[in-house]
């Protein structure tokens, strides 16, 4: 009997187990409904969504989240699934819903809920018909059940009204970063109505002005975070901002245009853990009470205009782990309280005007310190050359300071580090043996722009090692070792080599097959020699610069993988043959100037959309100017190379642009083709370019007239000297407003030159060797007629049409004239009978003159 009731409590049981797991997948109908429409208007290019369909339960689809027991949905996470379209705030319905993260993604609009639900989720004709608009007195019951929203990161979503906002009344977790919510005046109401609000996220949002704060008390409010809404603010920080609650521990406002002094009501945030007002214009010294903050963790202050010393009471935070003063106004000495923050895991005074002498003294207690940024300051280093710094650093950036000329001793103690910068700092002065076996073995490396002097045929990288900049020394040797034998077996993690402007000799190994993770490399400005490696082929650089060496031979397309090539400079070299045909898509800079390439213009050039500076000057290139080369665009935002130093000749002198970001976003196009044996004429697509700065097609034997359309371009650099270009030089060159190098010597031109504000301030040497130019700033001044007749009309064609204009209107204007007059006559009498008399007595008294005037002579 026993035995028998137990397995009828296990069939029960079992029974219960089987019901719950039944329940468990079984999605609620509404839910699923839900759902569907909210599918409708998502864009899914890669099938993220395919589980999404009527044969599977809802609660097994992708990024859905369903209670164990009720089924019900209560998570919908689609964070970075690639989606697009808009969002439709029928999820909100989702009764249970909890948790909501769209965050991410691509969506662009936000778009209310139906009126009504179908209730058959398998109806298509229903999901079809129901509209997504919703009139404005629509009003619809959102889940009170909602903890989390995030809609982040979406690419700029437009939100234009947030008022659907004020129903979720359990809010605890809100983020619209990357969002455009500018246009809602009322932004701040609307989330001022969650009660619950704890974590709040408006980063990137566009917010133009600072609304008041008078109704505004987020009592629950812990996080807040307005950053980076660079149109927001303009102005000073209201006292009234510091009491929407006194719960806050996190608090940021980073690049939001705030300016003005701190005021003191911060201090109502006694809570505060995590402050960040970086890259903003507040001013004045930085106040001491700033060390009242008991709990502060985080204080990052970069970017401002403070100035003055650095309070001493700042070392009293003793919670502190995170301090950035950079690039403020800041001078005086470092306190020495500083170095008492035992806590300090981080600390950046770079960019400051810092005086005063920077010893151990300063870092005395900081066992925690990882990260030391000194970056661009003046500080006199004195430092016992036996003192062993109690910390063990990640990061030491030194660049542009005056450690040199020897490395200090302290930093060979540094066997942590992943990150080391001292560029610029002039070192002249090494232990070889100790100085390259340490840097070698360092994640990111820069040493650049030091004197350092020495052979380094025997120095080998580390395969870990991932950038190195060694450029702009005396370094000598090989560089066979530092390329072919890693310290390690396996491939090599480097990323980033450069060693241009160096010493180095010998020639590039073909043992570059190693180097899969090589993105930039660049060995320009060395004395390098021989041919390029097949090897290099197997690299997928972003970037190649061999300028500047003694390279020879052939440099064709299969030398390179163009999948993701940015930047190619092989100029000043000794390469022949044909030009490379690229087959790229990403090109931005091609410099082959200087070399021995001989042949046309490959036709392939006209399919690199993003070109922005195509240098081929100075090599045997014959052959017409390809009409289809010149479709450029601004290029995108591509691999940025922060040390980079790109010369590029225009103005009739060779300029250095700094790093090519700065390229990229103030140089819209240059073109040198100069020095060649270039025929045939200027083709008009080149000239109806507005994107092209600068222009040299100079020591050419170019023929024909320049484009009239010439006058469209936005050119501060052209060189058309030394050709055979002939004809008046076109009056339209006069709207070329930003040019402030031009050069057209050595033409055949003939004519004035044409008048304007800009074509006047120009030398003479401008337009010598055109013999049949005259007119300022030539010595030679044009004829009178000449002078006047081209000083109002254009050269050309321009010339006949605007005389057959003037004679047509003089004709109509006489024939206007004459048959309005007799018109009138005909049609009103009194005019008629007075013009006829008037006619009459005339006449008379012609016929008088006349017989008195003969009878004198009788």
């Amino acid at each position: 009997m026993a035995s028998f009731a137990s397995q009828i409590s296990f069939l029960l049981l079992f029974l219960l187990f089987a019901t719950t797991l039944n329940r468990v997948i079984s999605c609620d109908e509404n839910d699923q409904s839900l759902l569907f429409i909210f599918k409708q208007g998502v864009v899914d290019p890669t099938n993220q969504l395919s589980s999404w369909s009527v044969e599977k339960d809802c609660c097994l689809w992708e990024g859905v989240h369903c209670h164990n027991i009720t089924g019900r949905v209560t998570e919908l996470s689609l964070f970075n699934h690639s989606l697009g379209g808009e969002i439709n705030l029928c999820v909100l319905q989702l009764e249970f819903l909890n948790h909501l993260d769209l965050s991410w993604n691509d969506f662009k609009t936000v778009s209310m809920p139906p009126r009504q639900i179908s209730k058959s989720p398998f109806d298509a004709h229903n999901f079809h018909n129901q509209s997504l608009a919703t009139p404005s007195n629509h009003s619809a019951s959102f889940s009170v059940a909602l903890r989390y929203l995030n809609f982040s990161y979406n690419h700029g979503l437009a939100i234009n009204d947030l008022h659907w906002l004020s129903q979720l009344s359990s809010l605890k977790y809100l983020d619209l970063s990357d969002s455009g919510i500018g246009d809602d005046t009322k932004w701040l109401q609307h989330i001022a109505m969650l009660p619950s609000l704890s974590e709040l996220h408006l980063s990137q949002c566009g917010l133009r002005n600072f609304p008041s704060l008078d109704y505004a008390n987020f009592t629950s409010l812990e996080v807040l975070d307005l950053s980076f809404n660079y149109h927001m603010m303009k102005s000073k920080l209201p006292n009234s901002f510091f009491n929407i609650s006194n719960h806050i521990y996190d608090l940021e406002l980073s690049e939001c245009n705030f300016y003005g002094q701190l005021p003191k009501s911060l201090l109502n945030l006694q809570n505060l853990k995590y402050l960040d007002l970086g890259y903003n214009n507040f001013e004045g010294s930085i106040s001491d009470w700033l060390g009242q903050f008991e709990q502060l963790q985080h204080l990052d202050i970069y970017g401002n205009l403070f100035h003055g010393i650095i309070p001493s009471s700042l070392g009293n935070i003793s919670s502190l782990f995170y301090l950035d003063l950079s690039y403020n106004q800041l001078n005086g000495d470092l306190p020495e309280t500083l170095g008492q923050l035992h806590k300090l895991y981080h600390l950046d005074i770079s960019g400051n005007p810092w005086i005063g002498v920077l010893s151990e003294m300063n870092f005395a207690n900081l066992s925690n310190l990882t990260s030391l940024r000194l970056s661009s300051t003046s500080f006199e280093f004195d430092f016992d050359p036996k003192w062993v710094p109690p910390f063990q650093l990640d990061m030491l950036h030194l660049s542009n300071t005056r450690i040199g000329p020897n490395v200090p001793s302290w930093l060979y103690t540094q066997r942590s580090l992943r990150s080391l910068d001292i560029s610029r700092s002039g070192i002249s002065k090494i232990d070889a043996d100790i100085f390259w076996s340490f840097v070698v073995g360092i994640y990111f490396v820069d040493i650049s722009n030091n004197w350092i002097s020495d052979d380094i045929s025997n120095v080998s990288l580390s395969a870990n090692i991932s950038h190195f900049d060694a450029s702009h020394n005396s370094l000598s040797g090989s560089i066979f070792s530092l390329v072919c034998q890693l310290e390690s077996n396996g491939e090599s993690m480097l990323s980033y080599l450069d060693l241009s402007y160096n010493h180095l000799g010998g020639a590039l190994p073909d043992c570059l097959a190693n180097w899969k993770q090589l993105r930039h490399l660049n060995l320009g400005s060395n004395k390098l020699i021989g041919e390029v490696p097949p090897s290099l082929a197997s690299l997928n650089l972003n970037s190649l610069d061999l300028g500047d060496n003694s390279f020879f031979g052939k440099f064709s397309s299969n030398m390179l993988n163009w999948t993701y090539l940015e930047y190619l400079i092989l100029e000043k070299n000794k390469f022949s043959g044909s030009l490379p045909n690229p087959v790229a898509q990403y090109l931005v800079v091609i410099k082959l100037r200087a070399n021995q390439f001989v042949g046309s213009i490959p036709s392939k050039l006209c399919n690199l959309s993003h070109l922005t500076i195509l240098d081929l000057a100075e090599n045997k290139l014959s052959g017409s100017i390809p009409r289809c080369l010149f479709n450029m665009t601004p290029p995108l935002s591509l691999y940025y190379m922060p040390n980079e130093i790109l010369k590029i000749f225009m103005k009739g002198r060779e300029l250095d642009y700094q790093s090519f970001w700065r390229l990229k976003y103030s140089t819209s196009g240059v073109i040198d083709f100069s020095a060649n044996s270039l025929i045939g004429e200027i083709p008009e697509e080149l000239v109806s370019n507005s994107q092209i700065q600068s222009l040299n097609l100079s020591r050419n034997y170019l023929t024909g007239k320049i484009p009239k359309k010439i006058g469209v371009m936005k050119l501060e650099s052209l060189d058309l000297s030394y050709n055979n270009l002939s004809g008046k030089i076109p009056s339209t060159i006069s709207n070329l407003s930003f040019l402030d190098y031009l050069n057209l010597s050595y033409n055949n031109f003939v004519g004035q030159i044409p008048l304007g504000t800009q074509i006047q301030t120009f030398d003479s040497w401008s337009f010598v060797g055109n013999p049949e130019l005259c007119g300022d700033p030539l010595p030679n001044k044009c004829n009178n007629k000449e002078e006047t007749h081209d000083s109002k009309l254009a050269e050309g064609d321009e010339d006949d049409g605007f005389l057959k204009s003037l004679y047509r209107g003089m004709g109509v204007g006489f024939a206007a004239g004459f048959w309005g007059a007799c018109a009138s006559l005909f049609l009103i009498r009194a005019w008629r009978y007075k013009f006829f008399r008037w006619y009459d007595h005339l006449a008379d008294q012609l016929y008088v003159a006349w017989a008195l005037f003969f009878k004198s002579f009788s």
